[in-house]
């Protein structure tokens, strides 16, 4: 009678390779934002998802959930703080209540190009901005963006005083409110989500957000007037939970974190490319779209001193100045 030793062993070995198979030994990690899919956002983390898979071999695996499907932004950020959600892309709106020294970027008319402003945030400045966040379980790895905030309304803006009387739909950030306030407006803080009924049925009358945000949120539905004004960049962290990150092999973290910078890089390239199309898009709409004139803008900017005073007075001259002399030091390269 033949022995049934040596296929017994075989298929012992067979399903210990098989449970020790590093394709199986599969890390998934969850990433949230809160833009639709057909956002420059959505694709730049479909890129960043095809750059992890593929470079690590599979053994991680990344799982997209856009438009707020995990929670509102103040919830996905606590939800990566508690290691809930392993990763999330959002304004740094929603994570200033965790680094509130990140509204800084928030302050309008701060930033004078694009090529400047990544300069910034690339660079020593902006690991220094989003280094507070590791404190709280987050280590913020990239910047990706929506692009510079234009207003919209119900009403045509012009100037400051075109505020006057009117409620308009904020992030929850201090600073934005102030900046509102400095203005006339009466700041109204609205979930993202809830945006466009709220526009619609006139809870609020109007907003900021870039260009790509309007159109892919279909804000120019709901909105008559668009003010072109460039007056504040808006900033998305990609953020991690730190815990989850370090746990991860050396060459996955490294990883991870380039496959974060080049999609945010990605982003900026078919952000830009778009927003000409989008503004086509509104004028067939209907929408009236204003450009400021230098007088107009240097009124806003005018306006907005008090906004700055409110930042000084809360944290300090310390982020603000090392923004600054950035700004400087790169708009003279």
């Amino acid at each position: 009678m033949l022995s049934r030793a040596p296929v017994v062993a075989a298929a012992l070995f067979g399903l210990t390779a098989l449970l020790t198979s590093p394709v199986l030994a599969q890390t998934v990690m969850k990433l949230g934002h809160d833009q639709p899919e057909t956002s420059t956002h959505h694709q730049a983390a479909v890129k960043f998802k095809e750059l992890v898979e593929s470079r690590t071999g599979g053994k991680v695996k990344v799982q997209i959930f856009p438009a707020s499907m995990l929670g509102s932004g103040t919830q996905q950020v606590e939800q990566v703080q508690a290691g809930a959600l392993e990763a999330a892309v959002l304004p740094t709106a929603w994570v200033a209540p965790l680094a509130p020294s990140i509204q800084v970027l928030d302050l309008p008319f701060l930033f004078p190009d694009r090529a400047v402003t990544y300069k910034v945030v690339d660079g020593p400045v902006g690991a220094a901005i989003l280094k507070p966040l590791e404190k709280v379980n987050i280590e913020g790895v990239a910047f990706w963006e929506s692009g510079f905030k234009q207003f919209t309304g119900s009403f045509p803006i012009r100037e400051p005083a075109d505020y006057q009387g009117h409620k308009i739909r904020t992030m929850p950030a201090p600073v934005i409110q102030e900046q509102f306030k400095a203005f006339g407006a009466t700041p109204t803080t609205i979930a993202f989500a809830e945006l466009y009924s709220a526009l619609q049925q006139k809870v609020v009358d109007g907003q900021e957000n870039p260009i790509a945000t309007i159109a892919a949120m279909k804000f120019y539905e709901v909105q008559k007037y668009l003010t072109m004004s460039d007056h504040g960049f808006l900033a998305y962290v990609f953020m991690i939970n730190k815990p989850f990150l370090d746990k991860l092999p050396a060459d996955q973290q490294k990883i991870v974190k380039d496959a974060a910078r080049e999609a945010g890089r990605y982003q900026r390239d078919i952000i830009k490319k778009a927003e000409a199309e989008y503004l086509e898009t509104f004028k067939k709409a209907g929408v009236e779209i204003i450009t400021l004139t230098p007088d107009q803008r240097k009124a806003f900017e005018e306006a907005s001193k008090p906004v700055y005073d409110w930042f000084v007075a809360k944290f300090g001259t310390e982020t603000l100045d090392m923004v600054r002399d950035d700004v400087k030091k790169q708009s003279a390269n």
